[in-house]
């Protein structure tokens, strides 16, 4: 992997280093008028051109190779296209993928990777205008799509601030501090893609429905976002838009007084709410293709895996659920197993590198902290507050249906570490809120 680090990576890598550090020092809290939060700006930042630059060196030194690369390369080809044919280059960027279009390729242009997978191809076709504003080198590449990216986290940790102030440090953590987070969400991969959509899809519907700013403007931001996850990982978007449309409703609902009406009428419109995601599911899946595009080819690629699974050919990195129907009873009957694979798996002694070990001790740190703060509100104190907040409960909601559908599909270790990333920052998100009006009830009882 040598043609990293020529003098074109070289020069690329410095001058993106140096624009990081202007921004760091223009934006990070440093004038008298930035906000207490602001100084998270420049940790925030920081950390995460840091886990880029790790990821990179992992993924050359340790690896020698891997995914990360082919996405680059793909995003070249397609890059090159437009110098040879404009009009093909076009149709590649909108999501065209005949075989007319492939033959149009050659050693000019290169040949793009995952051409017939439309999920990860998507992938290349979002990277081309980082790879434009990277100079078309790897590191450049990297670090103009992490620090555009790191605007879209910066966003959600500010709409966490004005909806929950005062739980500045504990977002923070979550959000910034989490090495899984800063490392494996700041590569070239579907996973940045598909967190950082997120993350931009609940910003929207806040400045829609909440902040009822620029409407319009927020509406096609919400379906460009909802255009990029779908393209990548459609069961995400399924998850995201539930929970959303949740967090919309239950705002509504919030305005009633009857704290334990709110309480029966939450499945309901849980309910509601999956089914128009379902529905969603059906008329959406001509874009989202591949095995997760509908209900049923997910249920098929599940009992897949488990099948799969039964052969000894992945060795101690892979882990097993069990096997089940391809149908939603089957698929319920394994609902704890898939939620604590989800959540806290790998455990620290099914660890069998360093990386992985690294999320086994955060996997551990999220299950004591979950667990204390279980036995601090006595269990049902915490489900009422979760109740009380749209949000809040919208965040749980997410962390649910995220985990019980990675924890499910997930055949390894190493896949599932990277999975399971959308998890950390809004089961943290839970944490802090919770803590948080713990917090409030002990000083409002010693008072």
């Amino acid at each position: 992997m040598t043609g990293f680090t020529t003098a074109h990576e070289t020069f690329s890598l410095i001058f993106w280093l140096i624009v990081i550090l202007l921004v760091i020092f223009k934006y990070s809290g440093t004038s008298e008028n930035s906000l207490e939060s602001d100084k998270y700006y420049r940790w925030g930042l920081g950390l995460k051109i840091v886990g880029a630059l790790f990821f990179n060196l992992i993924y050359l030194y340790y690896y020698g190779g891997g995914d990360t690369f082919y996405y680059y390369w793909g995003a070249g080809s397609i890059y090159n296209m437009a110098f040879k044919d404009f009009g093909a280059f076009i149709q590649l960027m909108i999501g065209e993928r005949s075989p007319e279009l492939f033959s149009l390729f050659d050693y000019t242009t290169g040949y793009p990777t995952y051409y017939k997978d439309v999920n990860a191809f998507s992938v290349c076709r979002f990277m081309v205008p980082f790879y434009i504003l990277g100079f078309t080198s790897f590191w450049g590449t990297t670090l103009a799509m992490n620090l555009f990216m790191f605007s879209i986290i910066w966003a959600f940790f500010k709409m966490l601030n004005s909806l929950y102030p005062g739980n500045e440090k504990r977002f923070a953590l979550f959000l910034f501090f989490i090495p899984s987070l800063f490392v494996w969400s700041s590569g070239i991969l579907k996973d940045i893609w598909c967190l950082y959509s997120i993350f931009m899809l609940f910003v929207v519907a806040w400045k829609i429905q909440i902040k009822k700013e620029k409407i319009f403007r927020n509406i096609l931001l919400f379906l460009l976002w909802s255009y990029i996850l779908i393209s990548i990982r459609p069961f995400m978007y399924y998850t995201a838009l539930t929970s959303i449309l949740l967090w919309v409703v239950m705002n509504r609902l919030k305005k009633l007084d009857n704290s334990l009406l709110r309480v029966f009428i939450f499945p309901f419109f849980l309910l509601i709410a999956i089914g128009l995601s379902t529905l969603l599911i059906t008329k959406l899946s001509f874009i989202a293709g591949g095995k997760f595009a509908t209900i049923d080819s997910m249920l098929e690629h599940a009992v897949i895996i488990q099948d799969d699974l039964s052969r000894d050919y992945y060795g101690e990195n892979s882990f097993d659920i069990g096997a089940f129907e391809p149908t939603i009873g089957g698929m319920l009957s394994k609902a704890p197993q898939a939620l604590i694979a989800g959540f806290f798996r790998p455990f620290i002694w099914e660890s069998r590198s360093a990386l992985i070990l690294l999320s086994g001790l955060e996997n551990l740190f999220l299950l004591v902290s979950i667990i204390v703060l279980l036995v601090k509100t006595k269990f049902i104190w915490f489900f009422v507050k979760i109740l009380e907040e749209p949000f809040i409960l919208a965040a749980f909601t997410f962390c649910i249906l995220f985990g019980f559908m990675v924890g499910l599909t997930t055949a390894n270790f190493g896949a599932l570490v990277r999975y399971k990333i959308p998890i950390i920052p809004f089961l943290g998100i839970v944490y802090s809120y919770i803590w948080g009006k713990l917090a409030e009830e002990k000083q409002t009882t010693i008072i």
